[in-house]
């Protein structure tokens, strides 16, 4: 079997295949306070409920945007599974041509959304990826990513409006039928839901026209389910979208190491 792990700034969620089967997710909180003997002690208490033993894994692949919590987690996965974990970043190949002013900015969980992307869907493509941040992913005819728009995502909206506005209490994220609030949960509500999702839609249209052609839209991220039922636009939602791209380089990187 083969653990993946995605670490998000907000969450860490691991994925485990048995060979291209994606069998269970597993999702814990993201904390640089946390040890590696504490990150350990959580995956080993979540994998063995399911019933599967330490000797059922055979590799491990990391894709991460907190360097801190990479090292630790990297530290747990050694001591608990005896693997040496592929951490996604430079000297990894990953089969995605990324033409941006500086390759090795782009967020590893990007690249492997866009992996994943590229081997379920038609290229053009726009990925957006809604996590802390919302991000559209470009993808042209050729496969290449060639850029992403970034903007803020709903939830920090959502709570930099609540906590420094002293007579808004938080809401839910489920959209008033109008866009025309009456009161002032609805009034947020539709602000932050309608908002974004005309700010998707817009993008998605904005970025076709510069690029001249209609793309396929994937949606991946906690956030996806919510907002995108919502859209205009036809956009398919890949809850997994990167877990299934760290398979695909893990396998490439191994298929690499055999040739």
């Amino acid at each position: 079997m083969l653990l993946t792990a995605d670490i998000g700034n907000t969450n860490i969620k691991f994925g485990i295949f048995d060979k291209s089967d994606l069998i269970r997710t597993l999702t814990i909180s993201c904390s640089k306070a946390k040890t590696a003997d504490e990150y350990g002690v959580e995956l080993y208490s979540l994998i063995r409920v399911m019933g599967i033993h330490r000797e059922d894994f055979s590799g491990c692949i990391i894709s991460s945007v907190v360097p801190l919590v990479t090292t630790r987690i990297d530290e747990a996965v050694r001591d608990l599974l005896g693997v040496e974990p592929l951490i996604v970043g430079p000297g990894v190949k990953t089969g995605l041509n990324i033409r941006i002013d500086d390759p090795s900015i782009l967020g590893a969980d990007l690249v492997c959304a866009c992996v994943a992307a590229n081997n379920i869907s038609p290229a053009p493509l726009i990925v957006i990826s809604m996590g802390t941040a919302t991000v559209w992913c470009v993808i042209d005819k050729n496969g290449s990513m060639i850029g992403c728009p970034i903007a803020p995502g709903v939830s920090v909206s959502l709570e930099a409006l609540t906590n420094n506005t002293a007579l808004l209490q938080g809401v839910s994220f489920t959209a008033p039928k109008s866009v025309i609030g009456k009161n002032t949960d609805k009034s947020i509500r539709a602000g932050v839901i309608w908002g974004t999702v005309c700010m998707i839609d817009g993008m998605i249209d904005k970025i076709e026209k510069e690029l001249g052609e209609k793309c396929s839209v994937i949606a991946t991220g906690g956030l996806s389910k919510t907002i995108i039922r919502y859209c205009e636009h036809d956009i398919e939602i890949k809850e997994n979208l990167i877990l299934e791209g760290l398979r695909i380089i893990y396998e490439r990187n191994k298929k690499s190491q055999k040739d």
